[in-house]
């Protein structure tokens, strides 16, 4: 039997999700009814397929394939979709951010409270000068792939370096903030930007370390990172709010 959480169920009446990224934004707000239900199969006790996305309850993860975009340059984004901002992110994936979002309720995240207003198209000092703190769930995020049919998983900021500190960044959680919808629209799907490592309101999650307003700190980990186009399995694992101890906190 498939037990699904309340708050995702719930969900399903209330959110609007956009079908493609390139769609033109709708007049007015998408009802409910119209809205794509995701998929959800249960493949074994307390294991779903949502899409592409494989939900374990029990482990408390969201694992969706992808691949290295990046081993070198700057970035912005450490997970985009192929109509994201592909050109500063370090990796990508096909899987829809609305499908990883629902994952994630029904693992218990809330996200975090967004302006309902979404920031605009170039992310300056003025904005960043203003803009609320990005809160949310915490969790850690894991690669994991093969090299030379051996399976490794690392955190992914092994793939991530600092050039101020010349060095990859520290391990530690992200926030799940879970994007935001605006006139109709879910902005993660319809931008295509997943994961931010610089500031991003409308990605599902946000690096909250020092320098996250920061264009030109981040750089792709060329010493550690696989060949571009390597497959990979990127791990979101959700840290309940119990469970979240004071280093861990974002």
């Amino acid at each position: 039997m498939i037990m699904l959480k309340r708050s995702a169920v719930t969900l399903l009446a209330v959110l609007c999700f956009a079908a493609r990224a390139e769609d033109a934004p709708p007049a007015k707000p998408v009802k409910p009814a119209e809205l794509p239900k995701p998929t959800i199969r249960e493949v074994s006790p307390g294991i779903f397929e949502v899409g592409k996305v494989m939900l374990d309850q029990k482990a408390l993860t969201v694992t969706i394939p992808g691949k290295l975009n990046m081993e070198r340059g700057l970035l912005e984004y450490v997970l985009v979709n192929p109509t994201g901002s592909a050109h500063e992110s370090l990796l990508v994936t096909e899987v829809k951010a609305s499908d990883i979002h629902f994952a994630m309720l029904l693992l218990g995240a809330k996200g975090g409270a967004i302006t309902a207003e979404p920031p605009p198209a170039q992310l300056d000092a003025e904005f960043f000068r203003g803009a609320p703190k990005i809160t949310g769930d915490t969790v850690f995020i894991f690669v994991k792939w093969k090299e030379k049919d051996v399976e490794k998983t690392v955190p992914v900021e092994d793939w991530l370096y600092n050039e101020s500190s010349k060095k990859a960044i520290e391990h530690g959680p992200w926030v799940y903030n879970g994007s935001m919808v605006y006139e109709g629209r879910f902005l993660a799907q319809a931008e295509g930007n997943l994961i931010a490592i610089v500031t991003s309101p409308t990605a599902l999650i946000n690096n909250p370390r020092k320098g996250n307003d920061n264009d030109q700190m981040w750089n792709a980990n060329e010493k550690d990172t696989p060949k571009v186009n390597t497959p990979v399995e990127i791990i979101f694992k959700l840290v309940p709010p119990a469970a979240v101890k004071p280093k861990d906190k974002p």
